[in-house]
């Protein structure tokens, strides 16, 4: 059954640090004191025009010859057979922050704020990352079941390509596209993933 999470963005509670280390700051913990209005501006902004949504599915696993299939689709590589081998059921999740963000990043950016534009980027890209961990921390808390590590196709061995199946699956509940030729999302603060759960 498909679960639809609504978010409150302030929910989502992104440390400082970890803002600061994706606008490149990583090691000094903090936002420098000269960004310090910058980021806070901006960081508000994210805020208020964020709509923080996660869609939720379970499949059935079948696992043959070191194979992982879930639906019509085999999930290949080595990431996946660490992690969901031993799955007695997969959750795919597809997240996104919404359309406005991206529309404020490349405003900013058209206008000449290259700062905030970088700022919000980075923001945005930390927010959807949280709001996910948001989500699978309920889903572990709802469980006896054993989570594996939550897995996104792009990284590792996990073709990036595998995104166009979670779009035909579960991007029309939370209006997300998939480009067929980079197979990225749209909007762009859009990740998805896979856990697995076991015994």
């Amino acid at each position: 059954m498909v679960r639809i999470f609504n978010i409150s963005p302030y929910d989502i509670k992104v440390p400082e640090r970890v803002i600061a280390a994706r606008m490149g700051f990583k090691g000094l913990g903090k936002i420098p004191g000269e960004f310090k209005d910058v980021y806070e501006k901006v960081h508000e902004s994210a805020l208020k025009i964020s709509k923080p949504v996660v869609v939720v599915d379970d499949y059935a696993v079948l696992v043959e010859n070191e194979e992982i299939k879930i639906d019509e689709i085999k999930i290949p590589g080595n990431l996946a057979r660490s992690q969901l081998k031993k799955s007695v059921k997969i959750s795919i999740l597809l997240a996104t922050l919404g359309s406005k963000i991206d529309e404020e990043i490349s405003r900013l950016h058209k206008n000449g704020k290259e700062v905030e534009s970088f700022a919000l980027d980075a923001i945005g890209s930390e927010m959807i990352e949280f709001a996910v961990r948001y989500v699978d921390g309920m889903l572990r808390n709802e469980t006896e079941l054993k989570g594996s590590a939550r897995i996104s196709p792009g990284y590792a061995d996990l073709p990036i390509s595998l995104n166009l199946w979670f779009y035909k699956k579960l991007g029309n509940y939370i209006s997300v596209k998939c480009n067929g030729e980079s197979f990225t999302f749209v909007p762009r603060k859009t990740i998805s993933a896979f856990i697995g759960w076991s015994n």
